[in-house]
């Protein structure tokens, strides 16, 4: 059934690949946060990034809700753009099938900068874990080089305490 796309529909179409761009934008900062170790920027961007997640979701929820008034049935729980490239025709037929690929292009990026970036964040925790151990275990060793010549350190004397007492 070929029929004329309401108007709002390429709003929320439009709306979509504002909020599309502004995440690719998120994730971007994102990882220029997680090369530079800055804990409260990434802070800050992840509640950026689930809000403008929470964004599209409703945005999708509306072109739901528009193309089930549109067909009178109710649509699936995503709304598929190709289905309504099927019921467009002329001018529209076009614009839709555009804004599908462009759609489909900018959601691919999406999540390919959020899986590199959540590989280059497990890296880093690895790379910071492996640090950690390195210099812990160094502070625990029995070194004789830091002991009195002659002498046979004991366990724990001489050495560091990594839990600060306070008396």
């Amino acid at each position: 059934m070929r029929q004329k796309i309401p108007s709002g529909i390429f709003d929320l179409i439009d709306q979509e690949f504002s909020l599309c761009r502004e995440l690719l934008s998120i994730l971007a900062r994102e990882q220029a946060a997680v090369v530079a170790l800055d804990m409260s920027g990434l802070v800050a961007l992840s509640r950026r990034k689930a809000e403008q997640i929470e964004l599209v979701r409703e945005v999708d929820e509306q072109l739901r809700l528009r193309v089930e008034q549109l067909t009178g049935q109710p649509a699936a729980n995503a709304v598929r753009l190709s289905d309504l490239v099927a019921m467009a025709q002329g001018e529209e037929k076009a614009r839709l099938e555009r804004q599908r690929l462009e759609l489909v292009a900018l959601r691919q990026e999406i999540a390919a900068k959020s899986v590199i970036n959540h590989h280059f964040v497990e890296d880093t925790k690895r790379h910071l874990r492996e640090a950690i151990t390195l210099l812990t275990s160094s502070v625990s060793e029995q070194r004789p080089n830091y002991g009195k010549p002659g002498q046979v350190n004991r366990r724990g004397s001489g050495q560091p305490s990594l839990i600060s007492r306070a008396i």
